[in-house]
């Protein structure tokens, strides 16, 4: 599927598996196709001024997050950006003046096709401007469903929304938030406020003259900067974007912005209080971490990583006690840490015999 769908990520995904010594969990993960569902929350906004800009709040929970910032220049294209899934990006900008950011499409239906986070950096890494980058949201699958927003330095911009088994919609949605055009998971809706975050949106884009400090403050209070941490709903950080001047700044609550560029990128990290419900997280300039492997984890992440390992595909299974010993020791309530997790996944793997 990569090599006919995104046939330009080759070589780029060839040197990630020679890295990786040819695992084969990693050679079918790195190709971006078909991975785990991935639900995050979001919200995001183009403000057209002096400058135009992309502004998004990245909603999760910080232990969940991996909050790697990186400056790349891969197969020729320069892009600053936030990086999920190893090589994906949740948020990005290329050198070329293109932005692109998603959020969480509102439906909980799983289909065929890649993960948004490597779509994203297909099309930072292919893509000059909005309007190539819409065809490639319009060609490459999507596996489960997604809002992404698109800004160039000439101002254009789209909101697309994806979905597997579904027509790409193409809209001149200035924000966006967790819903596409028909509610199709009654309770997510409910949950993460998507209709109230999104008609305050509209409401603020439209009440006259709104500048970048007006409308970055807005990002950095309620309704749309969340803290219900301890169920994986709040607001990991504030990102804008501005392809005019090539900078991008994380912003959090009475904090000094943390301000990056193609021609000033300087690895370092900061510091973060989140909120009382969250551990501070640690973020680096090449990483952000949250907590340490040796802590032990809460209910709630325990639940969901067993939820996750639900879909495991077959092939990644060598050995299914090892499986029932980690789903086991998930359930249970003695002390059980993100080493000693990644240590039993690596017991489920260790022992795959590859097909001849």
């Amino acid at each position: 599927k990569l090599a006919t769908i995104m046939p330009e990520m080759l070589p780029l995904y060839e040197s990630f598996r020679n890295a990786s010594n040819d695992c084969p969990v990693a050679a079918q993960f790195l190709t971006g196709y078909q991975p785990p569902p991935s639900l995050v929350n979001c919200s995001q906004a183009v403000l057209l001024g002096e400058e135009p800009l992309l502004i998004r709040n990245y909603d999760l929970s910080p232990e969940l997050s991996e909050n790697l910032v990186t400056q790349s220049n891969w197969l020729g294209q320069e892009i600053i950006g936030t990086n999920e899934c190893l090589w994906g990006l949740d948020d990005g900008m290329n050198k070329s003046g293109l932005v692109a950011s998603l959020t969480f499409g509102g439906s909980n239906k799983v289909g065929k096709g890649f993960g948004i986070p490597f779509i994203l950096r297909y099309l930072l890494q292919i893509c000059v401007n909005v309007k190539q980058a819409i065809k490639v949201l319009q060609r490459v699958p999507s596996h489960m469903a997604y809002n992404v927003t698109l800004l160039d330095r000439q101002g254009t911009f789209a909101t697309v929304m994806v979905a597997p088994g579904k027509d790409t919609i193409v809209t001149r949605e200035r924000c966006i938030t967790n819903h596409q055009v028909q509610v199709t998971w009654p309770r997510q809706v409910a949950f993460s406020k998507t209709r109230e975050r999104k008609q305050f949106l509209d409401e603020l884009l439209t009440s006259g003259r709104l500048n970048e400090q007006q409308l970055r403050e807005s990002f950095l209070a309620a309704p749309l900067h969340a803290t219900n941490y301890t169920q994986k709903f709040g607001t990991v950080y504030t990102a804008v974007y501005k392809p005019l001047s090539e900078t991008m700044s994380y912003h959090w609550p009475a904090e000094k912005a943390w301000k990056h560029s193609f021609t000033d990128f300087i690895s370092g990290e900061k510091t973060v209080s989140l909120a009382k419900q969250a551990n501070p997280a640690l973020v680096q300039g090449d990483v952000i971490k949250s907590g340490d492997s040796n802590h032990g984890l809460s209910a709630d992440i325990r639940q969901q990583l067993l939820q996750s390992l639900v879909y495991l595909p077959a092939s990644a299974i060598g050995h299914p006690d090892a499986l029932e010993t980690l789903k086991q020791n998930l359930r249970g309530e003695g002390s059980f840490c993100w080493k000693d997790y990644a240590m039993q996944l690596a017991q489920v793997w260790r022992y795959r015999v590859p097909a001849s």
